[in-house]
Formats: structure tokens, C-alpha cells, sequence
């Protein structure tokens, strides 16, 4: 009976294999294949397709149908590259760029993604729906380009697949986080009930979303009163035109999380953060949180648990849009920004996958990390003394520079909150042509990178203080005999030599060209307008250590060439490299390349002394001109200062001692350096092309020419520790304690013209020792009124831009509005 049975179940079994396998491999025809195309039943197709290119792989129409389904079904897109790819390479339809752009905006090839989508709006139809879709993927490849510099590197505990109405149960957040629920929880009507609104922990505000009139979705927040609740008030600071939904708010009420389809994101929903500002009261303007938080798909419903360490949100860039995958990840102090080096590396991050370290709930309800698995792996590198350096939070012995540490990586955070904030209004301010926007903007940037900056020396305080609360406690316990100096030891790491010791070697010895003259040419006219002699000798000699740079450069690819062509043809100079430390005697092509690579270490750091030379003369030249136009719209010079300043900032943080020396880094920071250079440099050319008035220019013979030689080069470096010439003042303050009043002519490098001033009230004048400028004002008023009745006279003299300035106790103030009566 049970051999019986067991035939039966066998006899099932091989049944069942075979209905499997004849349903893995039906046969579809084209035609076929194609009806399921166009019936939108892209599932089906693309089973289809794939039966299809089995038998002819490459066939054009099979390989482009079949991207488009994968990508319709969200499902292995990197294939869809390939197929579409190899679809649009063979000319099957100009619609393939628009795919194809698709594909690569899916898989982060942002770069490869516009110029697809470029190709296609060139040739559609002005008809084409997709006109617009193109445009706004477009965008937002635009700005994934700016995200995919600088993302996060997050620790995935978990990933939930779950149906979209049944996003919440996958949340697990602590009770003191307050509750995350659905609308229809607390509100008996009027909203929709599946909509998500937060509870604060006390219980005494709500953040929710709701339809409006004027807009989409918006977020807005009520009150417990006495007697009830307030009345609904919308956030206006962080709501936009477009949907904004699922706010979360932490529990100290300093952050403000929510989603939003609004433009200038990755694509679909993002997750934005806003920072509370407590001057103004309200939050201040909203941040995207970039990669991986955010990806070309819809992303949504952040939700944190500080007292655990962890955060969860939902996103559909894996699934279709009847499933989301809930993502849990550590949230802590250690989740910051870092710079990427390649594609694959963002392709990495946003992917998610499980880092697997576990989250435990420690068996009472509320999760908390693990400890066996969190103390695991290097959280940061914190550099303690020049031999120690701490790489994860358990390694501090002081609980007092513990909490000193942490409190500088949370400012650290919300500065770069800030700085992320201040680099899309400064790409705001690049795209717009409105006025009054370009005059907010500015402010905006500026206010901002006061408060980056101020943040800036918070955090090193904090730092300091970690360190030295620190080393006290090291020396107690040492004292004490328990110190294990097991932890955290390191050996120094190689740094970065000075320009003198790594100079250009003797046995070098190289020329200007003619493309140095063309670029020294363009500046030329600048430098003569806006610079005083000595400053122009330091721009040559900066422009000159950039072009030696360039040429070194040069000279290393050609030294590598050489390299590779004195080796076999089965040896490339990378196999060289490999085996450097093998070999007993360096070959000929080895120190070829060792060569190449000291040119390389030098050209870089020539390029490194050019650039902060430079960006020196410029942010000072920025100040100066901004203060002599005070009365000028110049906030093109200020962009440009401040741009300047970013870069600057940025490329200061790459090169970070504590993280030790990294070519690759060196690397960067110079071309960040560069960037921030070409701004200032810009704004400058901007204003000596627009002839400013009261800045009179000297006519100096020629300047020095350009070092040519080595030893040339050198002599003009040392010419660059004179010191600068210095004006006397010449100023006589006023006495007493009354306001005197002066009409301002104007800034100047020697004395006005004498036929002028003689037309105008008796001058003085206050010298500007460190910018060899002199200030030059006509007359002296003991009321702005009588200033008023000769400043036409002095404009007619040929002082144009002449303007009236009070001084109090010899010293100049503001001219207030009440001065002014």
C-alpha cells in the first residue's frame, strides 16, 4: 500500500516538473509577442521577448522591446541598458534614446542619461508626449549629477517587502518617538484615512497632510489646547506648488522630515529635511537628502528613532507600484556624507543591500542595536595624538570627551545640512534671470555660509575638547597602571612635502608656448585694471606655477608612454607596477614610470600653490571691490566670493590632516580648487569689462615677464615673501562728539585728477595700508542735508558714482535712514 502511494506521489511530482518546464518554455510568436507589447500587458511581453531573443539574440525589434518591458516592469534595468543600447546603436527608432535615456537615469549614468535624452528631444515631433517627460527627466539627471559627488554610506539592518497600504507595518519605532499612524486614527473625517500623520511623543502636536486649493498636497500641523485643538496651520517655509506629505518630526523638534514630488529632485517622490531655525521661528528652507535616501523613483515616509540608533523609509526603486520595500538602516552621529570616486560606487549605495549586522529589540519591545555586531567595523577615523587615532565610539575612554566628540559630529551634520542647502540656492541662482530673485538669492547664500562658517569653529571647539579630555584621562590612567594602549594605535601616515623640497628638477628645463601667452593675454587686461603692481607680479608668477604644472603633467604621460612601449607585448606598465617589489634591479621602464609619477606628485602640488596663491589676491580683491561699490548692485561679486569660498571650503575638507595623505584626494581638492578659482576669476573679468568708474588705472610699464626657467621660476618664488608696499594715513579724524558728514569720490591707486578736484570742495583723504588704496572725500558737513546741495557738483566733476558718508568720532558708520534727517 505505501509502495503504492509512493508511485503515485512520484508519478505527481514528475507531472508537476513537467507542467513547470512546458510553462517556462512556451513558445510565443512575434506576433504575439508584439500584441502583448501593445495591450500593455508588459509582464507577459516581456516573458515573450525573452523566449524570443533566446532563439535570435540579435534581432533589433526583439532587443528594443525588450528593454522597454524590463523597464516598464522595473525589473534588472541594467539589461535594459544593454538591450536598448545595442536597439538604438542599430538605428531600430529614434524612441529608443528616450528608453534608453530611461535606463541609464535608473542606473544613476546620469552623464549618459542626458545625452540621450538631448538626441531625443532633437528629433521628436513637437507633438510627442514625451517631450515633456524628457525635459524633467532631464533635470533631474541634472541634479543627480550634483548628488552623486558627495552620499551617504548607510548600514541596512533589514529590508521588508510589503504591500503599499500596509507601509506601517513594517515600523517599529520606540514609544518615546511618538506615534507614526494613519489619519483615520485621529481624525474622524476629512482627510483621507490612509493618508499618514505623526503624534508627537507628548502627545501635544500633530503634523499631517491634507489637499489644498492653491496647491497639492501640503503639510500642515495642530495644537493642543485646553479645551481641544487648534486650528489647522499650513507650514509655509517647507510647502511647495507640488505634493508635500508624510511629515516626521524629531523629538527635540529640529528637524522636520517629509516627501515631495517637487522640481529639482532625483525623480518621483524624494525625502526632504528641513532645520528649525530659532532667530525666525520657523523652519528654514527644505533639503533634498540625496543618495542613497533618494533615487530616480519614489521615495517616501522617513521615520527615525534617535534612542536606538535607527530609521526606516519606504521606496518602490526595486518593486512595482502595488509593493514598496521598507529599508531599516543605523541612524546615528557616524551617518554623514562622503566623496565618491566612481558610478559603481553610488550604483552600490543605492542598491541597499543588507550590510549584515543585526538589529536586535534586546527582548523588550523597543529595538536596539546589538552590541556584539555594533561594535564591529570603523565607524570614523578621529585623530586622537599623531599615533592614535580612534576609529569607533567605544574606543574613548572619557564619557567627557565622548559626549564632546558627539556633539561635534551632530553639528557637523547639521552644517552640512546647511551647506547642501546653500549649493542649491547657489544652482538657483545660476538659472534664474529674475532680479529680485538674483537679490534674495544672495542674501540667502550669504546669511548661509555665515552661519556654515560659524558652525565651523563650533565644531573644531568640540573636537578640541574631545582630544583633550581625552589625553587627561589617558595620563590618569597610566598613572594608574590600567591604560591598554591596544586600541586605536596607528602609524603616521605620509604627508605631503613641501613645494621646495619636490620642486621641478634641474635637469628640466621648459618654455613658454604659445597657448600660455593666449591665456596670460586674456588676463592681462583684468590684472591692469583691478591690481596694483606687486599683485600683478604674484598673479604671473601664480599663472606661471599652474602652466609649469600642466607641463609636468604633460611630461609624466609622455615618460609613461615611453614605459609602456620599451616593455613586451604581453607586459603593460601596470604589470610593472605590480611587480615593483619583486624585481632586484629596476628595469629601464621602471624608473621611467617612477619617474613619471615623481612629475605627477610635483605637478600637482605646483597646481595646489598656484591656485591658493591666486584664490588669495582674488577673495581680497572681492572684498576690497565690494566696499568701494558699497553703494552699487554688485551681487554678482558676491555669488562670486562666496562660490569661491565653497570651493575652497570643500577642498580644505578633503585634505583633512587627520585622514592622512591620499594622491587621489590631493587630486580632487585641486581640481575643486580650480573650480572655485574660475568663479572668483569670472566675477572679476565681469566687473573690469564694465568699466568702473572711480577706480582710476595707473599706467605701469609692462609687467615682469613670466619666469621661464627652472631657475627663473625659482627666483620668482622667493619674490613672493616681499612684503607689500604700504600707504601712510593721511586722515585727519574728526574731533568732539558730533557727526560730520563727507561726499565719498571715490577709491584710488594715486592722487584724483588735479583739473577735477579742483572743481569740487576741499578734499582729505584715509589711506587702506593692506590694499594700497586711498579714500578720497570732498568737503565736510554737519548735516546731510548741506551734503545734498554739493554732491550734483561733485558728480558733475567727473565723480559719478560720488556718494555722502557720515563719520562719528573720526571713525566712519553706517548712514542710516535716521542719519539722513
Amino acid at each position: 500500500m505505501h509502495y503504492l502511494k509512493s508511485i503515485a506521489i512520484i508519478a505527481v511530482l514528475i507531472l508537476g516538473v513537467t507542467h513547470s518546464v512546458e510553462a517556462q518554455t512556451k513558445a510565443y510568436s512575434s506576433k504575439e509577442a508584439l500584441e502583448l507589447f501593445k495591450e500593455g500587458n508588459y509582464a507577459e511581453a516581456e516573458k515573450a521577448y525573452a523566449y524570443l531573443l533566446g532563439k535570435y539574440d540579435r534581432e533589433v525589434k526583439y532587443n528594443y522591446y525588450y528593454g522597454i518591458c524590463l523597464l516598464k516592469n522595473n525589473n534588472d534595468i541594467s539589461q535594459a541598458v544593454k538591450r536598448l543600447r545595442y536597439a538604438a546603436m542599430k538605428g531600430v527608432s529614434r524612441d529608443a534614446y528616450y528608453y534608453l535615456g530611461r535606463a541609464y537615469q535608473l542606473t544613476y549614468e546620469f552623464t549618459e542619461a542626458i545625452k540621450q535624452y538631448e538626441r531625443f528631444l532633437r528629433y521628436a515631433s513637437a507633438s510627442d508626449i514625451r517631450n515633456e517627460h524628457a525635459l524633467k527627466y532631464k533635470s533631474e539627471c541634472e541634479f543627480g549629477l550634483k548628488q552623486a559627488a558627495k552620499i551617504f554610506s548607510l548600514t541596512v539592518y533589514q529590508r521588508d517587502t510589503v504591500a503599499a497600504d500596509a507601509i506601517l507595518s513594517a515600523y517599529h519605532p520606540a514609544r518615546d518617538v511618538g506615534k507614526v499612524m494613519h489619519n483615520e486614527a485621529f481624525f474622524e473625517s476629512g482627510l483621507d484615512p490612509k493618508g499618514i500623520l505623526y503624534l508627537t511623543e507628548r502627545g501635544d502636536e500633530v503634523y499631517f497632510s491634507m489637499k489644498s486649493e492653491e496647491q497639492g498636497e501640503a503639510i500642515y500641523k495642530m495644537e493642543k489646547l485646553l479645551d481641544g485643538w487648534s486650528e489647522s496651520k499650513a507650514i509655509e517655509a517647507i510647502n511647495s506648488e507640488a505634493d508635500d506629505y508624510q511629515p516626521f518630526v524629531l523629538i527635540d523638534g529640529s528637524t522636520i522630515f517629509f516627501a515631495s514630488n517637487r522640481e529639482g529632485g532625483l525623480g518621483g517622490y524624494d525625502l526632504y529635511k528641513a532645520y528649525f531655525d530659532a532667530e525666525t521661528k520657523t523652519f528654514l528652507e527644505p533639503v533634498n537628502m540625496g543618495i542613497p535616501f533618494n533615487s530616480p523613483k519614489d521615495d517616501f515616509l522617513f521615520v527615525a528613532d534617535e534612542f536606538n540608533g535607527i530609521a526606516w523609509f519606504a521606496s518602490n526603486r526595486e518593486t512595482n507600484d502595488s509593493t514598496l520595500i521598507v529599508y531599516s538602516v543605523k541612524w546615528d552621529d557616524q551617518v554623514v556624507k562622503n566623496f565618491v570616486e566612481d558610478i559603481n560606487q553610488v550604483r552600490a549605495e543605492a542598491a541597499l543591500t543588507l550590510s549584515g549586522e543585526v538589529f536586535d529589540d534586546g527582548g523588550d519591545g523597543d529595538k536596539k542595536a546589538g552590541d556584539a555586531q555594533k561594535n564591529k567595523g570603523i565607524q570614523f577615523h578621529f585623530l586622537i595624538a599623531d599615533t592614535l587615532e580612534y576609529t569607533h565610539i567605544d574606543h574613548f575612554k572619557s564619557e567627557e570627551a565622548k559626549k564632546f566628540y558627539q556633539e561635534g559630529t551632530r553639528l557637523q551634520s547639521h552644517r552640512d545640512g546647511l551647506a547642501d542647502l546653500m549649493k542649491q540656492k547657489r544652482y538657483a541662482y545660476a538659472r534664474t534671470n529674475s532680479e529680485a530673485e538674483l537679490s534674495a538669492l544672495v542674501n540667502d547664500i550669504l546669511a548661509l555660509e555665515k552661519k556654515v562658517y560659524g558652525l565651523d569653529d563650533l565644531i573644531e571647539e568640540n573636537f578640541y575638547q574631545s582630544r583633550v579630555k581625552e589625553i587627561e584621562k589617558i595620563k590618569a590612567m597610566i598613572a594608574a597602571g590600567s591604560y591598554n594602549s591596544a586600541v586605536g594605535q596607528k602609524k603616521p601616515k605620509a604627508g605631503i612635502a613641501n613645494l621646495e623640497e619636490i620642486f621641478i628638477p634641474k635637469d628640466y628645463t621648459f618654455y613658454a608656448d604659445e597657448e600660455f601667452a593666449r591665456q596670460l593675454a586674456e588676463l592681462e587686461l583684468m590684472y591692469s585694471k583691478l591690481f596694483s603692481p606687486d599683485e600683478i607680479n604674484k598673479l604671473n608668477s601664480s599663472d606661471s606655477l599652474y602652466i609649469w604644472g600642466n607641463i609636468l603633467t604633460l611630461e609624466s604621460s609622455k615618460l609613461l608612454e615611453k614605459a609602456n612601449n620599451m616593455t613586451e607585448q604581453s607586459e603593460s606598465v601596470l604589470d610593472v607596477l605590480r611587480e615593483k617589489d619583486s624585481i632586484d634591479e629596476l628595469s629601464s621602464a621602471q624608473s621611467y614610470v617612477d619617474k613619471a609619477a615623481d612629475l605627477k606628485k610635483i605637478a600637482i602640488a605646483l597646481y595646489h600653490k598656484s591656485l591658493d596663491l591666486k584664490y588669495a589676491i582674488y577673495d581680497e580683491k572681492l572684498q576690497e571691490l565690494r566696499l568701494i561699490k558699497s553703494d552699487e548692485d554688485l551681487s554678482f561679486l558676491e555669488n562670486a566670493q562666496a562660490e569661491g569660498r565653497a570651493y575652497m571650503k570643500e577642498a580644505t575638507e578633503i585634505l583633512n590632516p587627520m585622514l592622512g595623505y591620499s594622491s587621489i584626494d590631493y587630486e580632487k581638492a585641486g581640481a575643486i580648487k580650480r573650480a572655485g578659482v574660475g568663479m572668483q576669476e569670472q566675477g572679476l573679468k565681469t566687473f573690469a569689462d564694465m568699466e568702473p568708474g572711480n577706480i582710476e588705472i595707473q599706467e605701469e610699464e609692462s609687467p615682469k615677464r613670466v619666469p621661464k626657467t627652472y631657475q627663473e621660476l625659482q627666483g620668482s618664488v622667493e619674490e613672493l615673501k616681499q612684503p607689500a608696499q604700504v600707504v601712510a594715513d593721511a586722515f585727519s579724524k574728526a574731533t568732539g562728539n558730533g557727526l560730520v558728514y563727507k561726499i565719498q569720490i571715490g577709491v584710488f591707486r594715486n592722487e584724483p585728477d588735479e583739473a577735477a578736484v579742483a572743481k569740487i570742495p576741499p578734499i582729505s583723504r584715509l589711506a587702506l595700508p593692506s590694499k594700497g588704496l586711498t579714500k578720497y572725500f570732498a568737503g565736510e558737513y554737519s548735516s546731510y542735508a548741506d551734503a545734498q546741495k554739493d554732491i550734483k557738483q561733485v558728480q558733475a566733476a567727473g565723480f559719478s558714482g560720488a556718494f555722502i558718508v557720515v563719520f562719528k568720532d573720526g571713525k566712519q558708520i553706517n548712514l542710516t535712514d535716521e542719519l539722513k534727517r
